[in-house]
């Protein structure tokens, strides 16, 4: 519900600044109450809690939750989701519901309209009715922790909360499904990636395209569906995703004859957008047939990322294809599409937006092909979208029995079934065990590898189902003791075979490369010095173009060729050399693209290093839109010319750099007046997309940081309070919480803390604790 009032309507200034009055005095110290205590003792009778519960709350914000009753540990880790990051709990329902806009205006439209498009809340309903009984009760026991907090504290729930206008509505299990979902879409790409190369196959012809992709004939010949691929241009509101830019995560596990203390060692850092609050909480869960702590996802139940007392386990993307374009072919009217000779009906859905401050909503019909729905219907032009996303009865189970795992087999049978997301498992567990598995359904084509959009009209290139995860890449204890994966090709890296490859849109190999040389090269790891190895950031690409480009740098002779030669590759942020190559990359992908693709930036630096290599044919020097016919040497020696007029000496940090922003600083005026002291940084940031320690910057805007690690965490399986942690801004969503930000300076400096798992390391840690207890013993 919106709560209409003065504030709703503020437009000046001068309201605004009032408003800022406000929330100064009385509205930070009406949201205190709300806040999880950070000192001495609190008794609290929530409504609803089925048991007592011992909630500890460590130097670092982290509750460890303690009860002897199962239904109890699910209801107090809603309570204490609720307590620290609601309002990010509630964009992110608000958000995948398409209903941002209620709350946010017009300018949250486009959101909905895809988000209703590609019909997230929809299949979290979906997905609630195939539930089994176990996932309802622990979904129930949840939203009863987090309704509880709403009951209790009302709007007073975040300062948020209270400066939008909002009275939250009851929590449902089918808002943590769609939570769920989110990350599943975030983890999703493949849409963007098969539109980009129809557009590509548009524009350069299928010889050159073919050459871009380095595909083999047969493949060009299996993989290209008959008929007319040209795509029409995409705009900014169509709900197509844009391509993958490079995004993903690290995660390795050490088998015992690797590590100086003869255990298991895992080591994990997702790798997500900038966000604030970050997208991860941790959480100690402590209760009957449970006991786990680590990365949870604020919304839904359970630990995500971490260990038990028998296991430790984490995730990387594994860039499998789980999403596929169809073009559909429409009758005139657009009513009925044509399906194997026979014209089948279109259903139609049909949404109403409500915007805040608007007396109409907006309508927007969604049109159901057979193959799912029409993410593109322009009237020229139809495009659907089929994802594994609207298939299958999502996560909850898997992360149930990930928790309560007794080894790392365990961990990925826990997940045989699951559709999706497609995720590399890695997990270790006391016995000296370290797996690789390979979780979440692969769609079985009938025809094609889902490379490029396929002719919805015959069924042969629609889905058939779904490969069993039997068919998924599983590897168990190898031979060298070292399992690393970070979003790569895990077929052309040597990982698997070859002829049991299946479609992907995976990450450069850098990353992957990177770790194994150094993870392979000593048999003395430790937690200090694998959770130093997260921090690295030598950029093996940038050692191998230097390689590549070497005699371009000693024929210029300029200055920006000499730093370069110069140049250890080091991506670090107090060097001006990584500013240079970096500048040199962009440049170089524009001379040699930006005429072919009618984008100015141009080449991706993956095909500009297989035409640096000689994979790819000379003619891509050329700029076709001159009258001249251009060399490698002309372009090299015009692009450093061109890097030496910039007269670059800053620092990489100093254009490289990380700021954390409100999400209420989107909203202008009032929001960025408000939010404006609650935005963290800039903070300079070395790395670049390919180091270990990833800092991505689009090439679209560079260069500063759109997406970096989320989370760090080294478990020393077996000696469990030996694990350390960190993540980049603190375990708090609240502006005015002294965890809000208090690991900044130590994410920054490399550093970790201790993540507490035994009784007396938590016991030594506890700052705070909460007593949650029944209703009716407030009445005894």
């Amino acid at each position: 519900m919106i709560r209409r009032g003065w504030f709703l309507t503020l437009a000046a200034g001068v309201a605004v600044a009032l408003v800022a009055v406000v929330v100064g005095g009385s509205v930070r110290f009406g949201v205190a109450r709300s806040r999880l205590p950070e000192r001495g003792l609190s008794v609290e009778r929530p409504a609803g809690c089925p048991a007592e519960v011992t909630i500890r709350i460590d130097g670092h914000g982290i509750p460890h939750i303690r009860t002897d009753d199962e239904e109890a540990v699910w209801f107090a880790q809603g309570y204490v989701h609720a307590r620290d990051r609601f309002f990010q709990m509630e964009l992110a329902r608000r958000l995948a519901a398409g209903r941002l806009a209620e709350v946010m205006g017009a300018r949250a439209l486009t959101s909905d309209r895809k988000m209703r498009t590609w019909r997230l809340a929809a299949s979290a309903r979906l997905q609630a009715a195939l539930l089994d009984g176990e996932s309802r009760a622990v979904l129930d026991a949840y939203a009863g922790g987090v309704n509880a907090a709403l009951e209790k504290f009302g709007r007073w729930i975040s300062p948020e909360i209270w400066l939008m206008g909002v009275d939250p509505e009851p929590w449902t299990p089918e808002n943590s499904l769609a939570v769920a979902l989110l990350l599943q879409l975030d983890l999703s790409w493949s849409m963007g990636e098969e539109y980009e190369r129809a557009d590509e196959l548009t524009r350069l012809g299928r010889d050159r395209a073919v050459e871009l992709w380095g595909w083999s004939p047969s493949e060009a010949r299996a993989w290209i569906p008959p008929g007319d691929l040209a795509v029409e241009s995409r705009t900014g509101d169509e709900p197509i995703r844009p391509p993958l830019s490079g995004v993903g995560s690290n995660s390795w596990a050490l088998a015992p004859e690797k590590t100086a203390t003869g255990r298991a060692l895992v080591a994990t850092d997702p790798h997500l957008g900038v966000h604030l609050p970050g997208p991860f909480s941790l959480v100690h869960l402590n209760g009957p047939g449970i006991h786990v702590v680590g990365a949870s996802l604020p919304g839904t139940p359970g630990v995500l990322i971490g260990h038990n007392e028998h296991v430790a386990w984490s995730f990387t993307a594994a860039m499998l294809d789980d999403q596929d374009l169809f073009v559909v072919t429409l009758d005139e009217e657009g009513e009925n599409e044509l399906i194997d000779g026979a014209w089948l009906r279109v259903r139609t859905v049909t949404e109403q937006i409500r915007i805040r401050w608007e007396e109409d909503p907006v309508v927007l019909k969604v049109r159901m092909s057979e193959r799912g729905p029409l993410v593109r219907d322009s009237g020229t032009q139809a495009l659907a979208l089929s994802w594994t996303g609207r298939s299958g009865d999502g996560i909850v189970r898997a992360v149930l029995e990930l928790n309560r795992a007794a080894s790392a087999a365990d961990a990925a049978l826990a997940w045989d079934g699951v559709i999706g997301p497609s995720l590399n498992l890695v997990a270790a567990d006391t016995g000296g065990h370290i797996l690789h598995q390979v979780v979440g359904l692969v769609p079985e084509r009938g025809q094609g590898a889902g490379r490029l959009p396929a002719p919805g009209a015959d069924s042969r290139w629609g889905w058939q189902g779904f490969l069993p995860m039997a068919r998924n890449p599983r590897s168990l204890d190898p031979e060298s003791g070292v399992l690393a994966t970070a979003n790569h090709d895990f077929f052309s890296e040597g990982d698997f075979p070859m002829q049991e490859r299946l479609p992907g849109d995976f990450a450069s190999p850098w990353r992957v490369r990177r770790l194994r040389h150094l993870l392979e090269a000593r048999d003395d790891w430790n937690v200090s010095s694998t959770a130093m190895l997260q921090r690295d950031v030598v950029s093996e690409r940038a050692i191998a173009i230097l390689k590549s480009i070497r005699p371009d740098l000693v024929a210029h002779e300029g200055p920006s060729a000499q730093a370069l030669l110069e140049w250890d590759g080091r991506m670090g942020e107090s060097e001006s050399a990584p500013h240079v190559f970096s500048r040199l990359l962009l440049e170089l992908g524009a001379e040699v693209g930006a005429d072919e693709f009618g984008r100015p930036s141009g080449l991706e630096t993956e095909h500009l290093m297989r035409l640096l290599a000689g994979g790819m044919s000379d003619k891509w020097w050329d700029d076709e839109s001159t009258g001249s016919i251009e060399t490698r040497a002309e372009v090299m020696m015009h692009a450093l010319d061109v890097i030496d007029g910039m007269k670059i000496d800053a620092p990489w940090g100093d254009i490289h750099q990380i700021v954390f922003r409100h999400p209420l600083d989107e909203i202008p005026i009032a929001g960025r007046l408000l939010a404006g002291s609650w935005n963290r940084g800039p903070f300079s940031a070395g790395g670049d997309n390919v180091t270990v320690d990833a800092n991505y910057w689009d090439r679209g805007q560079p260069f500063g940081v759109s997406a970096m690690p989320a989370l760090r965490l080294v478990t020393d399986v077996g000696n469990w309070d030996a694990s350390v942690a960190a993540m980049p801004l603190g375990q708090s969503g609240r502006p005015w919480s002294s965890h809000y930000a208090d690991q900044i300076q130590l994410w920054r400096g490399g550093g970790v803390f201790i993540l507490p798992f035994g009784e007396a390391a938590v016991e030594a840690q506890t700052e705070a604790k909460l007593i949650l207890r029944p209703e009716e013993q407030n009445a005894r």
